[in-house]
């Protein structure tokens, strides 16, 4: 068992102690070029509604970054809350870290509203709604996801009320007072803080569970006939909760590096049970896999072994190599190691490919459904669509909203300190290393 960083446990309840944002000026090269980068990434989101309207093959790009983006941002904020739900105290340091990424993810909701203008008529086609016609599947769709990023953003601000509320409530805005809660640290205010974070917490993962059902198979299963899986959302969760688990190390490695502030705090204990974390998801991503092509394997179904050959074995063969390498062989193969596990850095350089390879995996899902044609029937595809390369529209759209994320976390953690400072005490008030016999021995209180 690693231990906390000394600096973690040294904190001390009085003079409290408060974090501080990310020390980033406007004028810092990164910061400025990932700005550029993001006006671009905008101003080509509206460029392609106003030139490409409701064509769908369009469309298909900006869709497989979106269903990247919920595979990775969107679900990076489930560590916090996991943490929160497990007591796991080894988590202090990277709650709010992760569950910054809830703002980033919002500004996705952008690319998903045009893309779902463009879905045709459920009439004649595979379709998640059955004989349900109101509202399906657009807004549906928006209106599930929209929830879930609203209370993914709820929750992290709220959880960070106790850190931005500093000197005497009283005295500030009305508007500021109302947005804080007007907090005072009551006993009562303490109590919802903790009730509240729990509760939305649990609706997130309810919301993006739902979400992630609807989407991929309104914008992938549904367009592409014979192909019939009840394990594909299940399959799309899973690699997010690996995606999301890299984001978070990728993140912490990075503050840690280059964030004073943050420096003292992360250490060992975070790299081992993060580690274990990506592991685990590694190994289910692979047997979620197997298990949704075995079915097809042996069924033998000329409409499914058509539908796999444009996703797996012959069209979108490249992504899938790449995808498959990304996000089981190449990890598995290095994070089996308890040395790799326990070095933060080994972790941010597999967490990275397995983030590239979480995007061409999305690009081998959803691009052959946005960019088909034949989306209606139940047979099998004859002759079989044809490959879509990204243009450079595409590849700048992509290099733009990938920006645009870094950017929008970095601008919102300057504001919001990337440590939970109440957290911070708190664990340092339950957690205390002595001496037992000839060696050091973590004492952990468990008050609730």
């Amino acid at each position: 068992m690693a231990s906390p960083e000394p600096a973690a446990l040294a904190i001390k309840l009085r003079p409290s102690w408060k974090p501080k944002g990310l020390q980033v000026s406007n004028s810092n090269v990164v910061f400025a070029g990932l700005g550029l980068l993001a006006a671009l990434g905008l101003v080509m989101l509206i460029l392609r509604i106003v030139s490409s309207g409701d064509d769908r093959a369009s469309w298909a790009y900006p869709t497989a970054f979106f269903m990247w983006t919920l595979s990775t941002f969107a679900t990076a904020p489930l560590v916090a809350y996991v943490t929160r739900l497990t007591r796991g105290y080894w988590g202090y340091p990277i709650r709010r870290l992760a569950a910054l990424w809830s703002i980033p993810a919002l500004f996705s909701y952008l690319i998903l509203l045009p893309s779902l203008a463009t879905l045709p008529s459920l009439d004649g086609r595979a379709s998640l709604w059955f004989g349900f016609r109101f509202g399906v599947p657009g807004f549906a769709d928006a209106l599930t996801i929209g929830f879930m990023f609203v209370t993914g953003a709820a929750l992290m601000w709220l959880t960070s009320i106790p850190d931005l509320a500093s000197g005497d409530v009283r005295l500030k805005s009305p508007i500021t007072r109302s947005l804080l809660m007007n907090w005072r640290g009551t006993t009562k205010q303490w109590l919802l803080i903790r009730s509240a974070s729990k509760y939305l917490g649990a609706f997130y993962v309810m919301l993006l569970a739902i979400g992630t059902t609807q989407v991929t198979t309104d914008m992938g299963q549904s367009l592409i006939p014979g192909w019939r899986s009840g394990i594909f959302p299940l399959y799309h969760i899973v690699t997010g909760f690996q995606a999301g688990v890299a984001v978070i190390i990728v993140t912490t490695y990075l503050l840690q590096k280059f964030s004073p502030n943050i420096r003292p705090f992360i250490g060992q204990e975070q790299a081992v049970n993060l580690g274990r974390l990506l592991l685990a998801f590694t190994l289910l991503d692979f047997y979620f896999f197997w298990a949704d092509y075995v079915l097809i394997w042996y069924a033998g179904l000329p409409s499914e072994i058509a539908a796999m050959q444009v996703l797996i074995a012959d069209v979108y063969r490249i992504p899938f190599i790449a995808g498959a390498f990304g996000i089981f062989v190449i990890p598995f193969f290095a994070i089996i190691f308890n040395p790799v596990r326990r070095r933060l850095w080994a972790l941010a350089l597999i967490s990275t490919i397995i983030i590239i390879g979480n995007f061409f995996d999305r690009v081998r899902l959803f691009v052959p459904a946005m960019s088909n044609e034949k989306v209606f029937g139940h047979g099998p595809l004859s002759p079989l669509p044809g490959v879509v390369w990204p243009n450079v529209s595409d590849i700048l759209f992509i290099v733009g909203w990938a920006a645009l994320m870094a950017f929008v976390y970095l601008a919102v953690a300057r504001r919001i300190p990337a440590i939970s400072g109440w957290e911070m005490r708190e664990g340092a008030m339950l957690r205390q290393e002595t001496h037992f016999e000839r060696g050091h021995i973590m004492l952990l209180a468990k008050p609730e």
